[in-house]
């Protein structure tokens, strides 16, 4: 019974899944449509299996068919009612077919367990399997209560009767002086009351006096041409980004009322503040954001794709956190009211994704963010695969600070302030980041399967049957065409730049992984550091990624044995597929390190330039030597559960082998679904949903999808860096925190 509801409900899933890609935009409301849609459903599928509903259903209302059908029903009619009907049953099946796969792994994992160290493995895994399962749930809803249903966001009021003055905020480190000077003019330019605006440039920690004299200059020449505009120049100052804003804030005339973030790479449209300020009339709001968005991407296939991958947060993600008020806020192109920033303390100087982490502190008072889905400005992204990784690095360990530092107020009974929803979205944003490490955990276990089959030493902790054998293709292949079709309907790419964009956040699980495990043994912020060594470009650029090569060739001289010793089977079918899965993400990194070094055009080639230089880094522990043992102990219990001859199952204990298919033994890898949905992006960001899965972003698990759900700030400021003759500028604090070594060198849609 079991095995004929996990096919069962995988044949609905597939059905719904190819439905929405054919109807999922269709404005089809109404409960009654989504029982019309599940009746459809179940006879299709009831045709194509054997189970003709219409002659099962009256003499056997307990036929699997009809339990799943049921099911579904139930959860599509409890689904938001602003939901159409097909994404509405999309996401139930998907739900319920969850459920019934989850309920078969326990019950394998449990009856099967072959001692005390067979237990602890299969159990790890178990808790490897329902986490990965839960991110790619969320990370549909996400999707279709962005994509598959109304939008509808907050119109713009009325202009006020008396603009508020508005400070706007560009903080700068180490950038080419010729962007930044853009930035500053197009901000003069905005369509604003000048007596209500105030510029404000802080230079952070810019060691180059030939990056940040210029600014100076140019914000005297135009501060004596009548316009309000001060410049700073910090050095040695602690806190990066947050800190030289912090000073900054505290530097503004008391009538400032509002304060607008502006990378100082950005190019704004004069209508920028007089599209957002008006919201500000509700004195709930505390923050505004707009999506972050880009120029100079479209010569590069590569900018193309990360491109596309970076809007996936923004145009899903944030689209279907704000109908439940818990928006982030993205560190550029957003506006926050001072009130309420100064009723927070500020931005927390000991985290790097600083602003993400502030919008919660203010939701958490009851107050409300916007999104505004329309661009304003846009910027440069990052112009080296380096830099990328360099970005995403910061976007992951900032987000599991966030989550260290509010896990807590973060759980379903806490009283923070937040409602469940907040904290389900913001839990969820940070749970997301590890949706790589996932990744990496199922391929220690799909190695072990791919080595005990080579060897003759089977590794077994989980004995699939019958269909289990394939769902976790099954679950790979519909993960990857959720996501795909959600980034070209979102973006509006084609399904070749929606594959490259999922491809960019897939390589990235190497440098997210890395983030998370520094993350989780130290509190202070760290930067990605470029590894310096001499030798070809090309040896240097494997270096840059030298453990993702290692994974990715380890996987495929796996594969290929696999093939060699088992021949043509469904264990081969299974187990070589998810290892060239993991060759596919970790290859991937491999091949944009080595990609075209005049990427970046002729205008940008300084600030490219500038992105491979080091950043600062926090203070380091060494969380070498415990890593190491944990993974020696993790290799341990492998090398001792490898060669235990499986546990068959007793008579009921697991249901035999249906449709002629064999029972065979699996590893644990090869029953999983290798880490769901993101990033950037794929999520990740992701971007998990990158971010930006994101997941994501897509994230670059096993089902692709969007970074994480928190957005960083493309401009992170740097720690201190020694001082050459400044002109006259502030002292820092004496008890200003020290900053020393970096992480080594090693993914989303999330930002800052």
């Amino acid at each position: 019974m079991l095995i004929e509801l996990l096919a069962l409900s995988a044949a609905m899933v597939a059905g719904a899944t190819i439905l929405m890609l054919v109807a999922g935009r269709l404005e089809i409301p109404g409960p009654f449509s989504r029982v019309a849609v599940v009746a459809v459903l179940a006879l299709a599928i009831g045709a194509v299996s054997g189970h003709p509903l219409h002659q099962v259903l009256p003499d056997h209302p307990g036929d699997p068919l009809v339990v799943v059908s049921a099911l579904i029903l139930v959860l599509a009619l409890a689904a938001p009612w602003r939901w159409w009907a097909v994404g509405s049953v999309a996401f139930s099946s998907l739900l319920v077919a969850t459920a019934i796969y989850v309920v078969y792994l326990v019950r394998i994992t449990l009856v099967l367990a072959g001692g005390p160290v067979g237990l602890v493995l299969g159990l790890f895994l178990l808790a490897f399997e329902i986490a990965a399962l839960t991110l790619m749930v969320l990370s549909v809803f996400e999707m279709i209560d962005a994509l598959c249903g109304p939008v509808i966001l907050p119109a713009r009021p009325d202009p006020p009767s008396s603009w508020p003055t508005v400070a706007v905020q560009v903080p700068a480190h180490a950038e080419p002086p010729e962007l930044v000077i853009d930035t500053i003019r197009s901000l003069v330019n905005l369509d604003y009351p000048r007596d209500r605006l105030l510029i404000q440039v802080i230079d952070n920690n810019t060691t180059a006096e030939e990056l940040w004299r210029p600014l100076e200059e140019e914000c005297r020449r135009l501060s004596a041409e009548g316009h309000a505009i001060l410049f700073a120049h910090l050095e040695d100052w602690p806190g990066f980004k947050g800190g030289a804003l912090n000073w900054a804030t505290a530097q503004l005339p008391d009538d400032v009322e509002i304060l607008a973030i502006v990378d100082a790479d950005y190019v704004v449209d004069p209508d920028f503040l007089a599209a957002t300020v008006p919201f500000f009339r509700d004195p709930e709001v505390a923050f505004v954001q707009t999506p972050q968005e880009y120029r100079d991407w479209e010569h590069s296939s590569f900018y193309r794709a990360c491109h596309a991958g970076l809007a996936y947060f923004f145009r899903i993600g944030m689209i279907s956190r704000a109908f439940r008020n818990s928006i982030i806020f993205a560190g550029t192109m957003g506006l926050i009211r001072r009130a309420s920033f100064e009723g927070i303390g500020g931005w927390d100087e000991a985290i790097i994704t600083e602003d993400a982490e502030a919008s919660l502190r203010m939701l958490a008072l009851g107050q409300r963010g916007i999104f505004v889905p329309r661009a304003y400005g846009r910027g440069i992204m990052p112009l080296t695969y380096e830099g990328l990784r360099k970005q995403r690095f910061r976007w992951s360990f900032g987000g599991i600070q966030i989550l260290r530092k509010h896990w807590r107020n973060l759980l379903p009974w806490s009283r923070s302030g937040l409602t469940q929803r907040q904290r389900r979205d913001y839990l969820l944003g940070g749970l997301w980041w590890f949706n790589d490490m996932l990744t990496l955990g199922f391929l220690a276990f799909i190695g072990a399967t791919g080595l005990g089959v080579i060897t003759n030493r089977p590794f077994v902790v989980q004995l699939l049957s019958g269909p289990a054998l394939v769902l976790p293709l099954v679950y790979l292949v519909l993960g990857l065409v959720r996501y795909l079709w959600g980034l070209r309907i979102a973006v509006r790419v084609g399904l070749v730049e929606a594959a490259a964009a999922l491809r960019v956040n897939l390589s990235l699980a190497w440098v997210v992984t890395l983030a998370c495990l520094r993350a989780l043994v130290q509190k202070e912020g760290v930067f990605l550091r470029t590894p310096k060594s001499k030798g070809s470009e090309t040896a240097q650029s494997l270096r840059i990624v030298w453990v993702e090569t290692s994974l990715a060739v380890g996987a495929a001289i796996l594969s290929i044995g696999v093939f060699m010793k088992a021949g043509f089977s469904t264990l081969t079918l299974t187990v070589d597929t998810l290892l060239l899965w993991s060759v596919l993400i970790y290859g991937s990194a491999t091949d944009y390190a080595l990609g075209d070094p005049d990427r970046p055009p002729e205008s940008l080639r300084r600030k490219a330039a500038l992105e491979l230089t080091d950043g600062p880094i926090g203070k380091v522990v060494r969380p070498s030597l415990l890593l190491v043992g944990a993974a020696a102990v993790l290799v341990a219990a492998l090398i001792v559960e490898a060669g235990r001859a499986p546990v068959q199952p007793s008579e009921g204990g697991v249901p035999q082998a249906l449709g002629g298919l064999p029972e065979i033994a699996l590893g644990p890898g090869s029953s999983a679904i290798p880490a769901p949905s993101a990033e950037p992006g794929a999520s990740t960001a992701p971007g998990a949903t990158t971010a930006p899965g994101a997941t994501s972003s897509p994230g670059p698990g096993a089902t692709a999808t969007a970074p994480p759900s928190s957005a960083p700030s493309e401009s992170p400021s740097q720690p201190p860096a020694s001082a050459t003759e400044p002109s006259p500028t502030p002292s820092p604090p004496s008890s200003a925190p020290t900053v020393t070594s970096p992480p080594s060198p090693a993914s989303s849609p999330g930002p800052s």
